[in-house]
């Protein structure tokens, strides 16, 4: 029987950070030197996931900084949740904020 150490809250924060800073440089990849208000097709999906990854990753670091946990995946994103029935962009945002948190989980 192998036993795995549980990683510490720093360990989890660090994690958790490191994601939060890639999604970012991914964020503005996807965006180039537009504003998210002026991107559109396909450009604007990809941006709204990394930006969907950005928040939730934040939201899970003050979550860790406060004491508490990573948020569940499919608990995080409510508002957009209920956006994301009708569009799209709001689809793509909420996918990537729970494919970050399951990452880091």
């Amino acid at each position: 029987m192998t036993l795995t150490a549980t990683p510490t809250a720093d360990a989890v924060l660090a994690r958790v950070l490191d994601a939060q800073r890639a999604a970012l440089e991914s964020l503005q990849s996807a965006a180039g030197d537009q504003s998210l208000c002026t991107l559109s097709h396909e450009r604007v999906n990809a941006a709204k996931y990394f930006e969907g990854a950005v928040t939730a990753l934040g939201d899970a670091a003050r979550a860790l900084r406060g004491g508490g946990s990573v948020p569940a995946p499919e608990e995080w994103g409510g508002i957009a949740q209920v956006r994301a029935e009708t569009d799209a962009r709001w689809r793509s945002y909420l996918v990537g904020g729970r494919d970050a948190l399951a990452s880091v989980r």
